[in-house]
């Protein structure tokens, strides 16, 4: 069967699918037919393949990749049901040890429009090996529900969080913490789950809610194999009239840059601007280069550099004629992924921005989606990234300036100590940014 390719796209992506292995939940058993494993077969041999001809540091990765092409390609030789076939070629792709090098089922990718990115409205971040709620959206479910900030979810169903979260954690990847919460949140629309849900006085209680696609406030983004997804965009002004911008994925250009824009030129006389970019898992990596012009006022400037195999990219910034000059407070997280830590560290490095919050995911390679024989889709690098200031973001993350740690306490008491934190500095910043450096 030939090799189709149902539109492979540049990606810059952390991560907008749903794991629906992460909670352990045991899937159907499909045994493989001839036709059937033919076809994993040769997705096996593309995905080496491809990696083996696009990857752009084979010798940084020779000894686990020959390692893991021995080992998976046995298995999926021996592999006698789909899960078994689907699992090696998982094995294979995360035997490498980098982000955005992923198997995604087809179930996942058809889903996501339909009530695969159904959702609590709860947003989940781990603290002490718990599950802490670190928000709930306005109008979702879990909010109708009574589910407050800083409550810790104990178990979804019945099934204890604890223990998935200290093998998730035990990777030592910080983003698959978040990838398998948030699995925990989402599901299909209708879906009716229960929540032990423990209060600030150690009391448990079980929350039945109902998973709602949430509507957005801006039309649904597709892009290639992905979607569609709501796409969110949140302005308002917040204590000390101080413009506060937040959107939900790097998707959607022609939808989020005049939104963006336009809410600067509506508040130009705001004192300073919240770019809050928690939770964003990325997408078109030169919308960054897009959002840093409105807040960048001189020629010539670059966030960071793409490696190729045979060539570089440079994430250079065109400055708009009538940028911001104020104070720029970026708040990011363990969530925040990809395009979101190319702009962060970039606009760091340019000085004209101070980062509030968590260390980020550490997955900024660039990628390609391509559809396999087998009718799973599969994720893989095809560069590296370094930023301004040379730093390698690929398992490092951003560093914020002024760290805040998932406190229950605090989110208890403040409702949001990120936000609480960037707003103690504009009342003491003098109101003029930093020179952006060369």
């Amino acid at each position: 069967m030939p090799f189709r390719t149902l539109r492979s796209v540049l990606l810059i992506l952390g991560s907008l699918l749903l794991f629906s292995g992460c909670l352990g939940i045991p899937g159907r058993s499909t045994p493989l037919t001839q036709d059937s494993r033919e076809r994993y077969q040769e997705s096996f041999e593309i995905a080496c393949d491809r990696i083996e001809n696009t990857y752009w540091d084979m010798q940084s990765i020779e000894q686990r990749w020959e390692e893991g092409r021995l080992r998976w390609g046995q298995a999926m030789q021996d592999a006698s049901t789909v899960e078994e076939a689907r699992s090696a070629l998982h094995g294979l792709l995360a035997s490498l040890q980098l982000s955005h090098f992923a198997l995604i089922p087809r179930e996942a990718s058809e889903g996501l429009g339909e009530g695969g990115s159904a959702e609590t409205g709860a947003v989940l971040r781990v603290a002490d090996g718990r599950a802490v709620v670190v928000r709930i959206e306005s109008d979702s479910p879990a909010q109708h529900s009574g589910v407050l900030p800083g409550e810790i979810v104990v178990a979804v169903d019945k099934k204890q969080l604890e223990p998935l979260i200290e093998r998730w954690s035990a990777t030592g990847d910080r983003y698959l913490p978040v990838q398998g919460m948030a699995s925990a949140m989402q599901g299909s629309a209708g879906d009716t789950r229960t929540y032990t849900i423990e209060d600030a006085d150690g009391d448990l209680r079980d929350v039945e809610i109902t998973l709602k696609t949430p509507n957005g406030t801006g039309k649904p983004v597709s892009f290639g194999h992905i979607g569609p997804i709501p796409l969110r965009l949140e302005k308002k002004i917040v204590e000390g009239g101080f413009l506060y911008l937040r959107f939900n994925m790097f998707l959607g250009p022609m939808q989020v840059m005049p939104w963006f824009q336009k809410a600067l030129e509506e508040h130009v006389d705001a004192p300073g601007l919240i770019l809050d970019l928690r939770g964003n898992p990325g997408g078109l990596g030169l919308m960054a280069c897009g959002i840093a012009g409105w807040l960048i006022d001189e020629d010539g400037f670059e966030l960071g550099v793409m490696q190729f195999r045979d060539t570089e990219m440079k994430f250079v910034v065109n400055p708009r004629l009538d940028p911001w000059k104020k104070p720029v407070a970026v708040l990011v997280d363990e969530g925040s992924a990809s395009t979101t830590e190319i702009l962060a560290q970039g606009l760091k490095d340019l000085g004209v921005a101070r980062i509030f919050g968590r260390t980020t995911a550490g997955a900024a390679l660039p990628s390609m989606i391509v559809s396999l024989p087998c009718g799973d889709l599969m994720q893989y690098a095809i560069a590296g990234y370094h930023s301004r200031s040379g730093k390698r973001l690929e398992g490092v993350g951003v560093m914020p300036d002024e760290v805040i740690p998932v406190d229950p306490g605090k989110i208890r008491e403040e409702g949001d100590p990120i936000l609480k934190a960037a707003l103690r500095w504009f009342d003491g910043s003098t109101g003029v940014r930093e020179e952006t450096s060369r």
